[in-house]
């Protein structure tokens, strides 16, 4: 699951994992984390997601990251946006009014490029990665996150036996493990979804079971 491995994905169009639709969980649980209209959101491994543009036109400032700039182009290029191109640390910078894309390793982040976020937002990142990367990913954005920002965060768990990843199954014992030492963790809705999930069907799962959590950090 290196970068070129999500590149290479998305410069043959394998994209599956991208939703055509705003993500309903976004739609139904963002009021439960009470941020302020115009506050920053990041959004990791953003992909084209539409959930972008549905929160810039909420108000809210996105960031989001993406090493494909494939993705990028083909998300401004969609949505008939005009963005200006800068270099920004590490990154190559996508600016468009509210919504800037930057291009590169979501592991190169600093605390500087976060320090006005109020919500991060995983809806597809912490499965996307492999084991030995999520405990990574994880330490690297309770460390540069702001004190007082939130996740919410989306799972799937399903038996990793009969079919692997990605998406990965990430169970809620492994949230626990990755995030109870400094996040307080609030689960939203707990459903079982595979029937809405006919290729993961066919593969032999009997369950695919969606979580929806609020983190926030503990003071």
């Amino acid at each position: 699951m290196e970068i070129e491995f999500w590149q290479q994905r998305w410069d043959l169009d394998q994209i599956a994992f991208h939703l055509p639709t705003v993500n309903p969980h976004l739609v139904s649980f963002l009021e439960k984390f009470n941020i302020s209209p115009s506050s920053q959101i990041f959004i990791p491994l953003c992909g084209k997601s539409l959930d972008i543009t549905w929160l810039a036109s909420h108000n809210y400032s996105v960031i989001g990251i993406e090493c494909s700039n494939k993705a990028i182009v083909d998300f401004f290029q969609e949505q008939g946006i005009e963005s200006e191109t800068k270099d920004v640390s590490k990154f190559i910078s996508h600016q468009a009014k509210n919504i800037q894309l930057l291009q590169g390793d979501f592991f190169d982040l600093d605390q500087k490029l976060l320090k006005d976020i109020s919500l991060l937002y995983d809806r597809a990142s912490l499965i996307a990665l492999p084991f030995d990367k999520r405990k990574q990913y994880v330490n690297l954005l309770s460390n540069i996150l702001p004190s007082d920002s939130q996740i919410l965060l989306i799972t799937l768990e399903y038996d990793q036996n009969i079919m692997s990843g990605p998406p990965f199954s990430v169970s809620n014992n492994e949230v626990k493990a990755l995030y109870e030492d400094k996040y307080n963790i609030d689960i939203l809705h707990e459903d079982d979804v595979i029937e809405g999930y006919k290729t993961f069907k066919q593969r032999g799962l009997g369950s695919l079971v969606e979580r929806v959590y609020k983190l926030s950090l503990k003071i």
